[in-house]
């Protein structure tokens, strides 16, 4: 069997196994930070685990560039709708990560990931009429923005708060690349060089999540 794009479906699976096993070990720490009382970032860990694991699913898009010459349409047309709805969890799991961190009530913090639930589940809805991969990076750019206007609250910012503006940036370089169109090679196009470089915005991203705080109080609304 011929695969069409085979440096797009080696470097979408590749980086689908290296955030499911990130989404893992955030999994097992929001564990560990739950039994010694840090709820908190037990919770932001929790979603950020989700993110990745969404983020993982989402691979399925590399199937879609190797094998869509051999596949029925309606396959095809349906792992693309779950790589981009992925996507779009993704993205709602990181705002509401966010939102953990902001260290409202839990009645206020509810209140905010539902709606942000509504949000995403409606824009969810819309990308179903408009399968494209930009409409995947908007959803990220949007709770991207959200991320960055939680952790630019703190003051100075810390260790996390910088991995987590590294990933951002590099998420955003590897989004203008896809886009762009531009490749390295013949044989290594736009998407290969946007899977490589999301890794390393992904690895950023993990070490922010990862990384102990040295203050929850400094996100909480004064």
């Amino acid at each position: 069997m011929t695969i069409a794009e085979p440096a797009t479906l080696a470097t979408d699976y590749l980086l689908a196994v290296f955030t499911a096993w990130l989404a893992r070990r955030l999994a097992l720490a929001s564990r560990v930070a739950e039994w010694n009382g840090f709820v908190e970032r037990a919770g932001a860990q929790q979603w950020w685990s989700v993110a990745f694991l969404a983020t993982a699913i989402a691979g399925a898009g590399g199937t879609v560039h190797g094998f869509e010459h051999v596949m029925a349409r309606r396959l095809t047309h349906l792992l693309w709708l779950v790589t981009l709805e992925s996507l779009v969890v993704a993205a709602f799991a990181v705002v509401s990560a966010a939102i953990v961190l902001l260290g409202f009530r839990r009645t206020a913090t509810f209140a905010a990931t539902f709606a942000a639930a509504v949000a995403f589940g409606s824009y969810g809805l819309w990308v179903v009429k408009h399968p494209v991969f930009l409409a995947a990076i908007a959803a990220y750019g949007a709770a991207f923005a959200v991320l960055l206007a939680v952790r630019l609250r703190a003051r100075p910012i810390d260790r996390a708060g910088r991995f987590l503006i590294a990933g951002i940036v590099v998420s955003v370089v590897a989004a203008v690349v896809q886009q762009s169109g531009w490749s390295l090679h013949p044989n290594f196009n736009h998407n290969d060089l946007y899977h490589v470089v999301q890794a390393v915005g992904v690895w950023l991203l993990y070490r922010g999540a990862m990384t102990s705080e040295r203050s929850f109080d400094v996100l909480r609304p004064t």
